[in-house]
């Protein structure tokens, strides 16, 4: 049976893919955390906080970086210039923040306008939580999906697992927990009621606690053979594409993590890499300045994520093999003008 898919969302899903199909989306958004991050630099900088230093520094980075991967990321808040510094050939993903924080002139009818090839939403989620906690955010998922469907915009959905009573996500006793979060996150997301097109996951596992992985301090939880088997696991689960999320992992683990997967038979359509590979920029761009930040992005920046290419190029697969390759999908013109 053939999957039904827009046409619009199928021309903005293979504007965001490479010429192979798959995606490596430079993820340029967060607000509240990006200021921090970059308050804190300028002030061991001993220089002055300035909210159009995070606007500048998110200009320059689109205008280096996004010739380097098929699609980035960006905010309404300071990634205005970055959207117009980008490269034309590379798409454009618009985070979308219905916060109580975010700007209350946002919708999806004005983002089709602004020329965006897809929006985003985050949501932290327990599939474990009690009943009303959870269906108030599927409830609200299942609305903006339903969004995306007439906006005819691909919709790509974070969720950022978290349980209960482990709080702190960087103990053995929450990497314990971590791959039934995730992979019953998977099962419940990806079900056609909520019209996610691309489900953007954390690895299942916490590769400081997989054996051959962990530091001198941690002691594994997971052998690699049962880490090859969740991954793999996870993979299966889901009915939608899927690109992994590299979150707090650094670079060095989260590209050892990517090439572990794709080992392990784990079929992912890309990878959404936010200031993972970027750590050492928001220092750079406080000492420095703009100069000092263009020769780190020509170098270092550029370097980092030519590795990432590197294992997409070997182990990922085209968004659309999920559904069984471009001949069974049904593209169909969406009735609805906005």
């Amino acid at each position: 049976m053939k999957t039904k898919l827009s046409r619009g969302k199928f021309e903005n899903l293979q504007k965001l893919a490479d010429d192979e199909g798959t995606l490596n989306i430079l993820g340029l958004g967060g607000q509240t955390t990006f200021q921090k991050r970059m308050q804190a630099a300028q002030t061991n900088a001993k220089n002055k906080f300035d909210i159009d230093q995070c606007i500048e520094f998110k200009q320059i980075l689109s205008e280096y970086l996004s010739p380097e991967v098929s699609g980035i990321l960006l905010d309404s808040a300071f990634g205005t210039k970055a959207k117009q510094a980008k490269s034309k050939d590379t798409g454009l993903i618009t985070v979308y923040d219905l916060s109580a924080k975010a700007p209350d002139h946002l919708s999806l009818n004005r983002l089709v306008h602004t020329k965006t090839n897809g929006v985003k939403v985050r949501v932290n989620y327990n599939p474990h939580a009690d009943e009303q906690t959870n269906d108030e955010k599927l409830a609200w998922l299942e609305r903006v999906g339903a969004e995306a469907l007439a906006s005819d915009l691909p919709l790509f959905v974070e969720p950022i697992v978290y349980d209960d009573q482990v709080f702190d996500k960087a103990t053995a006793e929450f990497a314990k927990l971590q791959p039934t979060l995730v992979i019953d996150t998977i099962k419940e997301l990806t079900k056609e009621r909520y019209h996610i097109d691309i489900l953007q996951i954390e690895t299942p596992l916490n590769f400081a606690f997989v054996e051959g992985f962990t530091g001198k301090t941690a002691t594994a939880v997971y052998s690699q053979r049962q880490a090859a088997k969740l991954l793999k696991e996870a993979s299966d689960t889901t009915t939608r594409p899927f690109i992994y999320q590299s979150g707090h992992n650094t670079l060095e683990s989260f590209q050892a993590a990517v090439k572990f997967a794709g080992k392990s038979g784990a079929k992912f359509a890309g990878v959404m890499t936010d200031y993972t590979a970027l750590q050492d920029s928001i220092s750079v761009y406080a000492k420095n300045g703009e100069k000092g930040l263009q020769q780190w992005l020509e170098t270092t920046g550029k370097s980092n994520l030519t590795i990432l290419s590197e294992n997409l190029d070997n182990y990922a697969t085209p968004w659309y093999d999920r559904f069984g390759g471009l001949k069974n999908l049904d593209i169909f013109d969406n009735p609805i003008t906005l």
